[in-house]
């Protein structure tokens, strides 16, 4: 079904049925009636109701099939178990779309075969059915507002703005288009996707880029299902110049699964979905404040202006020092560049201000602005005026109304061609005047920590339009897993991941024949199948000197463990180098991912690790590796040589696209992988291989 036709019938439809429509105020039925009259719906409105002959003011229908024409959308209202024999009466009718507000489905275990029963009549009558159990839609500009919302019923108008909100919550929704409208800044669209019991909200969100009145959209989500559909959908939004953040709930949720791999046990859905999210040029959020003040940075401020120079920045001025030294410490925290001011302007700053003002940024104007009441205006054209200025905040620390009312002509020119943000120091203004700033791009922050949060989301979304294209390649022909060490290292060398130089110590054997083409000293250690994590049970043996001594730990071990029919693994050691987790593991909401980031024992306790949808390209993990602490190892720290980062990364993509060639797999991890000097490559010294049962359970035994 093409869902992007369809979807225009949601919100632009010439005329609607209301199925299951009351005359009683009150209710959610009466409601959704009332809230499309009030705002203005100029289509046709047909109740149905086998009841009532009249319902707000409006003929009522007894049936769908008694409806004078058929509408582009049904709004559905009743009882759960009506509700399939009701979408099966609107695909006879020829209606392809339908809102079901409707609960007792998908959220009650006895709605679950309700939900089952809806979704085959959707499918069956060709039917896009939104919901069940949400709160329909919003669209401001055709002031269609199909909502029961008690946000949409309060408002007594609505403002048009290039915002849209999806959200898998219904009273979310409606708070967040509440507040978007009672703070003067308006939405174009609200989307309550509810149960998503046939559509869901990556479909949603597909339509919504699409359309020319959205600039940024708002994304709460509590999980999504193939939830890799999203980096294509925000790759045509960001080529579309549309911006999406996401809020999503479950930070504390754990993985979907047991594991035993180091890095699967970091690999908690939230984190996961933070970095893919990030992969797909998507911004994530913490909290709902932030949400709904990245939407108003980043719908109405301009991006930075390019300077094209690496003194290039944010030129702050203002009146209070103290707060001028907040902005300065806060930039820092985000991330934010200061700019450093060009000579030119150095003089002008000279001639402008008094001689104990400073004029380095950030600049104070010092208490003379009472007496010269040109040092605004003077100041912020001379800043704009520099090629080095991205953006501008000036500072009021008091008196802030009077001089952003005397100097709002030159604050709102400046915004034209950068973001300008008018900065307080708990100061607020009064609405009339934020919302007339705001229409011409010059936005006011009460603190000034909001102010560098706001302007960092526009450097972010400045690097995200620069994120590399989704990798178009074959897959490779599918493959057996590895099933023991030898396999697993052939897997680790097709990947170009080469294997330290190792053998497997067979009972019987002495290390002197059989160790003698190795270069001492050695590691001696159990093979992953018999303990996943050597280290902590003492199972690993570093800087093994002499073949005696190989032999009595080999003997050790299977002592210890019981074994005595066990092999050994005896590795060659490898010193320079920075160590690397690379990993892949399969059961996450966006599929397989990869895994990159400091490796060694202490994988879990630094947590330096990004996470990838699969498949990947080199760009892409160069890309995440670069907003890692690793990055500053890889590229030599304190002396050290650079390491092999295109090597690296080169061999992360083949490793990805190996382990989606083994459907078999559900984790794969190397560990520590170790990045040599730049030209010198990889070697692999440690993997963990989880695979599935042929039934599909997982298989505890790893390689």
């Amino acid at each position: 079904m093409n869902t992007l036709g369809t979807f225009d019938n949601f919100f632009r439809p010439a005329s609607v049925a209301i199925v299951g429509a009351s005359p009683q105020r009150g209710n959610s039925r009466n409601t959704l009636v009332r809230v499309l009259l009030k705002h203005g719906y100029a289509g046709r409105v047909y109740p149905v109701s086998p009841s009532h002959a009249e319902i707000e003011g409006l003929k009522a229908f007894a049936a769908i099939d008694k409806l004078p024409e058929t509408p582009d959308v049904a709004l559905v209202i009743t009882p759960a178990p009506t509700v399939p024999g009701i979408i099966a009466e609107c695909g006879a009718r020829g209606i392809r779309n339908a809102i079901v507000y409707s609960s007792g489905f998908e959220e009650i275990e006895s709605g679950k075969e309700h939900a089952r029963e809806l979704k085959a009549a959707a499918k069956q009558h060709n039917c896009s059915v939104l919901g069940a159990n949400c709160q329909g839609v919003w669209s401001v500009q055709q002031k269609t507002m199909l909502s029961f919302g008690s946000a949409s019923l309060s408002l007594e108008s609505v403002r048009h703005a290039p915002i849209a909100i999806i959200s898998q919550s219904g009273a979310l929704a409606g708070a967040m288009g509440n507040y978007l409208q009672s703070n003067g800044m308006g939405c174009a669209y609200i989307v309550s996707v509810g149960n998503e019991t046939c559509l869901d909200a990556l479909d949603v969100l597909a339509w919504v880029v699409e359309q020319e009145d959205v600039r940024t959209v708002a994304l709460y989500v509590e999980g999504l299902a193939d939830a890799r559909r999203i980096l294509p959908i925000a790759e045509r939004a960001r080529a579309r110049n549309v911006q999406i953040v996401a809020l999503k709930s479950g930070r504390s949720a754990l993985g979907q699964q047991a594991t035993a791999s180091h890095t699967g046990k970091i690999a908690s859905s939230h984190v996961v979905y933070q970095d893919v999210l990030q992969q797909a040029g998507v911004i994530p959020v913490d909290t709902l404040a932030q949400a709904l003040a990245a939407l108003e940075a980043l719908t109405f401020l301009a991006p930075p202006r390019a300077s094209n120079d690496t003194h290039g920045g944010v030129s702050v001025f203002g009146t209070s020092g103290g707060a001028g030294a907040l902005l300065a410490d806060h930039s820092t925290e985000f991330g934010v560049p200061l700019a450093a001011f060009s000579t030119d302007t150095a003089a002008k700053l000279e001639h402008i201000l008094p001689e104990f003002a400073r004029k380095a940024n950030p600049v104070d104007l010092t208490g003379q602005i009472n007496s010269s009441p040109n040092l605004f205006k003077d100041t912020c054209l001379a800043l704009h005026a520099d090629p080095r200025t991205e953006a501008i905040v000036v500072q009021f620390a008091s008196s802030g109304r009077r001089g952003l009312e005397e100097n709002a002509a030159v604050f709102q020119a400046t915004a034209r061609d950068l973001p300008m943000i008018a900065s307080f120091a708990g100061e607020v203004m009064t609405s009339e005047t934020t919302n007339a700033l705001r229409e011409a791009g010059v936005m006011c922050c009460a603190d000034p920590a909001a102010t560098m949060r706001a302007l960092s989301l526009l450097y972010t979304r400045q690097r995200m339009q620069a994120l590399p294209k989704l990798p178009e390649r074959p897959l490779l022909p599918l493959r057996a897993a590895p099933r023991d060490w030898a396999e697993t290292m052939q897997f680790a060398e097709t990947s170009g991941l080469t294997p330290v130089k190792w053998i497997v110590l067979r009972p019987g054997d002495h290390a002197a024949t059989a160790c003698a083409g190795m270069v001492y000293p050695l590691v001696v250690k159990v093979l992953p199948d018999v303990a996943a994590h050597k280290s902590e049970l003492g199972l690993v043996k570093l800087r093994v000197a002499s073949a005696q001594a190989v032999d009595a730990y080999a003997a050790d071990f299977r002592q210890r463990l019981g074994r005595p029919d066990m092999g050994v693994l005896i590795q060659e050691m490898v010193d320079e180098g920075v160590e690397v987790v690379l990993s892949c593991l399969r059961q996450t909401d966006f599929g397989p991912v990869i895994a990159i980031g400091s490796g060694g024992v202490a994988v879990e306790l630094y947590r330096d690790v990004a996470h990838l949808a699969l498949p990947v390209s080199a760009a892409q993990v160069l890309a995440a590796l670069r907003k890692l602490k690793l990055w500053v190892l890889l590229q030599g720290y304190r002396g050290k040589p650079a390491a092999d980062v295109e090597a690296l990364a080169h061999a992360a993509v083949r490793f990805g696209d190996l382990f989606l060639a083994c459907p078999e797999l559900l984790e794969f991890e190397i560990n520590p992988l170790i990045v040599r000097p730049r030209g010198c490559g990889l070697a692999a010294i440690d993997a963990l291989v989880t695979r599935a049962h042929t039934a599909g359970g997982p298989n505890a035994d790893t390689n």
